[in-house]
């Protein structure tokens, strides 16, 4: 048994990624993996960088937090997202700058 982060980074429930990210946790869980599921819009993530994370202090935001903590537990990650004009999305490289 592994645990996997899933995140996914694509703002419409009835999305092609949604789907995606839906069928991926279902096939981790049947494979008797720990699958902690976060879809960043839903759960209403911020993405912009505080000063005090910009200078390397730890985050203040409770969400940030608790990824910080589920990803350092975590031995896979999988993350989900469109590519949008040859790049991520928006909130998707504001996790990845305040949780990585």
């Amino acid at each position: 048994m592994m645990r996997v982060s899933l995140i996914l980074a694509h703002p419409s429930s009835g999305s092609f990624n949604h789907a995606l990210a839906r069928a991926i946790a279902d096939r981790l869980a049947a494979g008797g993996h720990d699958v902690r599921f976060h879809d960043l819009h839903a759960e209403g993530f911020d993405p912009l960088v505080t000063g005090p994370e910009l200078r390397g202090e730890a985050s203040s935001d409770k969400l940030v937090e608790s990824h910080c903590r589920e990803i350092t537990e975590a031995r896979g990650v999988v993350v989900v997202h469109p590519n949008w004009w040859g790049q991520a999305p928006a909130i998707l490289k504001g996790w990845l700058d305040r949780v990585l």
